[in-house]
């Protein structure tokens, strides 16, 4: 009668087998490009939005801010949604194309949001919406930026409401999801 250790033993050494002979190259052609993307926060896609298209989708909109000043902008809106039960904010900027929203809409968002977002008028570089930008997240009072992070999907630069980027990442997330299965 075999021991239960050399039981064990076989099982582990059947599992070792299996796993070394089985084509694993597959693997990342079937990730969904939706993960691979959202590694680079980038997301190429063919549609041209505008800000009707998120209010068809729910999000309701508020402030609609000038665009003089974005370079290569063609609209520019402040926009909220209920993420988890919970009212979120977005500021969502619209480029003519997804190669604009890159090349123009990359700056822009990068100071408008992340610890480091300039949230003083003078300072930035696109000030429409700078006061908009700003959040109180703790009961001191400290001012902080209100957009822990950012995406630019399609001709879209979409910037989302968190205390830090993990949580601002899973907001935008959640409307690009949206977007993806309308």
């Amino acid at each position: 009668m075999k021991t239960p250790t050399a039981f064990a033993t076989l099982a582990l050494l059947l599992c070792l087998a299996i796993s070394c002979d089985s084509d694993t190259s597959g693997i990342v052609e079937d990730a969904p490009v939706l993960e691979t993307e959202s590694e680079t926060r980038i997301f190429d896609r063919s549609d041209i939005l505008t800000g009707e298209d998120l209010v068809a989708l729910g999000l309701k909109s508020g402030k609609t801010y000038d665009v003089e000043t974005l370079l290569g902008g063609v609209e520019a809106r402040l926009l909220f949604w209920r993420v988890l039960d919970k009212a979120v904010e977005y500021e969502a900027r619209f480029y003519e194309s997804h190669a604009d929203a890159i090349d123009f809409g990359t700056a822009p968002a990068e100071e408008g949001s992340g610890e480091d977002a300039v949230l003083d008028v003078d300072k930035a570089a696109y000030k429409e919406g700078v006061k908009d930008r700003r959040a109180i997240f703790d009961f001191r009072g400290t001012i902080k930026p209100k957009y822990g992070a950012y995406a630019i999907y399609s001709n879209m630069v979409l910037l989302c409401e968190g205390r830090d980027d993990e949580e601002a990442w899973d907001r935008c997330t959640a409307l690009i999801e949206a977007l993806e299965n309308r």
